[in-house]
């Protein structure tokens, strides 16, 4: 027996999304197990079962279920890897935070390390068998000699930030003093005065520096700015001197707060977590320990903590934090809602039907906090360009200071001065603070209108879309099919609606799905049958017996392969042919709804910078033509079987080979196609797990204007970074320039590093739609 209740598999050789999920459902089904949760894009399944126990048994076990359905899948125990999250309180420069994750990243014991310096925390992934807490103990003696003084604590639940608090008001109340400190050293022109000022406001800056340079470390800002001051107070610019330290601690104080206002935006996301769940009794317990099918309360004014279906009460539910939407959605028995939302008027008792972490608010926490591991290549260039401009202004520097002399009349007090301007000006903070945080800005601003973005880099593609795929069924369409016409022969309506119903019930395809739905909720005596010998043909259909008889039903693909002939129907929407022991009895016609938004938003899109709109659709052509010409698409492809979306998906990529391409749907089905594209876009946070995880964007709800708004935003945090960077190196690039042709001052160098470094920040932190 083993202590652990659950396992992932890896599924080698699992290429069928059909079966995917026909795997997925028949493990759900097993009675030992609690919840079984499959990733069709990594091919693996976690299973947690309900009490201890054989897992090698249970392996078998699920081999022979899966063997069943998909002949050549071999099931593989997948290792569990180990995960730390660890704050690193005292982090303000952007530089050595790259250093850090670089450094860490290349441990042996480290498999993966990924650092988000808004956040301030660094994830990392160690290998297997590893001693977790030698490790730390190994990463903060790294972690000190890179950048000395940081505390590094290990993230626990929850995230105590007094620490930073304190560090924050220290700092203010030093900077105060100083300046008052510097007022009256310029009113009296006291030596003394100036360099108590100095050692107020540098001390901290001059130890890590000493530090540094004993460790061997010499090009980081610490050192920058050491050197610049220290060698004003050499030659007796005391003034300008403190002046550098003083306005270096302001812009390092607004830089923290403009971060720290960035910071926020995200975490008010973070706190859609419910700190409790109650139970019937009363007890609060942690979400993470409730299981699926328990029993909990949610009161006016609480968080809804797991995904849960509504068993008695209504109420309305604000959905903002999720979806994006101001307006509450009311709730009744038997509505299913989303975890992260808040009950606003009466309670509710529900019954829950995910465990946290399969629930919504786990899935966008996880998002949220991985966001910045997927960086774009702006911010990677950005960092490469630091790691050789410092070095290099260093040396100019030092150039500066030593040759000129030796050529002109001028003596070496007035060369160090200008060495000492240029070094002053040349810190490349500006850019690799704003930069980050122009995306971080964005990826906020998309979250607060229910668009969840893995990461920069995604934002970045995104931004440069040409083309965009849809599917059509649910992403297009409402995916909620009404019953618009039958045709029978010789059969009575009611019992060809039976037949249809009662095949229908056994299928997980969602156009079955709404004509069970369709059924029960407007056709009176509707009858189901026992079916036998049930069978789905993907992309065709469903066979089965009925008392006997030999039942197909599908689509005009179905009946030619058993060579049935049958009524032509032309109308628009999707034709379900039923035959039975091979001769066509009828057929209904199911039409679907397109979504209300559906024409404005291809249009705003036109409008946006995207040339084309293309739909995939597995329906028949005078259905996809008809949604096509309805809202305005470029391009419809139609009569497409699921692994045929690939390989158009692929031709319409191999046509726009320098451009990007997008794809949205919602789909399982759809998985393969998203996973595939340059930007995939999963609609509706409630939709296919496979699909939002191999989706590179979330769209929340089902809202397709969202990708508009998506796409301003991220154009709009494109045009930020450009304007940043454009800024900060026109600014800097002037500076040095006047320092080596001219007579630039040490005010304006203070200028050219904190001046430009806060205005780019606050450009950052500028709205995005």
């Amino acid at each position: 027996m083993q202590d652990k209740s659950n396992i992932t598999l890896n599924l080698i050789g699992l290429d069928c999304a059909h079966c995917a999920s026909l795997i997925e459902e028949k493990i759900n089904k097993l009675e030992i197990v609690e919840n079984a949760s499959l990733n069709f894009i990594n091919k693996n399944i976690k299973i947690y079962f309900k009490n201890n126990i054989n897992i090698k048994n249970e392996i078998e076990n699920i081999q022979k279920i899966i063997s069943t359905i998909e002949p050549g899948v071999k099931v593989e125990q997948q290792n569990n890897n180990s995960y730390i999250t660890l704050n690193l309180i005292g982090l303000n420069c952007a530089h050595c935070a790259s250093l850090i994750e670089e450094q860490v990243g290349n441990m042996d014991t480290v498999k993966n390390a990924s650092l988000n310096f808004i956040n301030k925390s660094l994830k990392i992934e160690f290998l297997d068998n590893i001693n977790i807490d030698k490790q730390i103990d190994n990463i903060k003696i790294l972690i000190d000699k890179i950048e000395p003084g940081l505390k590094v604590k290990l993230v626990d639940k929850e995230l105590n930030n007094n620490i930073e608090k304190d560090n924050n008001k220290i700092k203010l109340i030093r900077i105060l003093i100083g300046a008052l400190l510097f007022i009256i050293a310029n009113i009296t022109d006291m030596v003394i005065l100036y360099l108590i000022t100095y050692i107020i406001l540098g001390y901290d800056v001059i130890i890590k520096a000493l530090k540094n340079i004993l460790k061997g470390k010499l090009f980081d800002e610490n050192f920058l700015m050491a050197l610049a001051t220290v060698g004003a107070i050499i030659i007796k610019e005391y003034p300008e001197a403190v002046a550098v330290m003083l306005f270096y601690q302001v812009g390092e104080y607004f830089q923290e707060k403009a971060v720290g206002k960035s910071r926020k935006a995200i975490k008010s996301l973070i706190n859609i977590k419910a700190e409790y769940a109650t139970k019937e009794n009363g007890e609060k317990v942690d979400p993470e320990n409730i299981k699926i099918n328990d029993i909990i309360l949610i009161k006016p004014g609480e968080k809804v903590p797991l995904d849960s279906t509504i068993i008695d009460g209504s109420s309305f539910l604000d959905m903002s934090a999720l979806i994006g939407e101001s307006v509450p959605r009311k709730v009744s028995v038997g509505d299913e809602i989303l975890s992260g939302s808040i009950n606003n008027t009466s309670i509710l008792k529900v019954r829950v039907t995910k465990e946290y972490k399969n629930s919504t608010v786990s899935k966008i926490l996880d998002l949220v906090e991985n966001s910045s591991v997927k960086k774009s290549k702006t911010e990677n260039f950005i960092s490469k360009f630091a790691k050789i401009y410092t070095p290099i202004i260093v040396l100019s520097a030092l150039f500066l200071a030593i040759i000129p002399p030796l050529f002109t009349g001028f003596n070496f007090v007035y060369w160090i001065k200008k060495s000492l301007v240029f070094l002053v000006s040349s810190c490349p903070c500006a850019l690799v603070v704003s930069v980050p945080l122009s995306f971080f800005s964005g990826i906020g601003a998309a979250s607060k209108r229910g668009i969840l973005i893995k990461g920069s880099v995604y934002m970045q593609d995104l931004s440069l879309v040409d083309t965009i795929v849809f599917d059509k069924t649910g992403t297009l369409t409402k995916g909620v099919f009404e019953i618009s016409k039958i045709d029978t022969n010789n059969i009575d309506k009611l019992e060809l609606l039976n037949i249809v119903y009662s095949l229908e019930s056994l299928s997980i395809h969602p156009v079955a799905k709404s004509i069970v739905e369709y059924c029960q909720n407007n056709i009176e005596n509707i009858n189901t049958y026992l079916v036998e010998n049930f069978e789905e043909i993907s992309g065709h259909g469903l066979k089965g017996n009925i008392n006997g008889d030999e039942i197909l039903l599908g689509n005009s693909k179905l009946l030619n392969k058993y060579n049935i002939k049958y009524n032509v129907i032309s109308d628009n929407g999707t034709i379900v042919y039923v035959a039975k022991n091979n001769e066509y009895i009828g057929c209904i016609v199911v039409s679907d709804i397109i979504k209300d938004e559906t024409k404005d938003t291809i249009n705003l899109l036109k409008k946006a910078g995207i040339n084309k709109t293309i739909m995939l659709s597995g329906d028949r052509k005078e259905t996809a033509e008809f949604v096509a010409k309805t809202v305005g698409l470029d391009e419809v492809y139609y009569e497409l079987l699921p692994q045929d979306k690939v390989s158009m998906f692929e031709n319409i990529k191999q046509k726009n080979i320098n451009k990007k391409v997008a794809f949205v749907g919602d789909g399982i089905n759809d998985a393969p196609v998203l996973a595939m594209s340059d930007v995939g876009i999963a609609m509706g946070g409630v939709g296919s797990d496979a699909a939002i995880e191999a989706s590179d964007i979330v769209i929340m709800n089902d809202d397709l204007k969202k990708i508009y708004d998506g796409i301003i935003i991220s154009k709009k945090t494109l045009n930020i970074v450009k304007s940043n960077i454009i800024f900060s190196l026109l600014i800097k690039f002037s500076v040095l320039a006047l320092t080596i042709f001219g007579d630039a001052t040490m005010w304006l160098a203070v200028f050219a590093d904190v001046g430009v470094s806060v205005i780019a920040i606050l450009n950052a932190m500028r709205k995005k739609i």
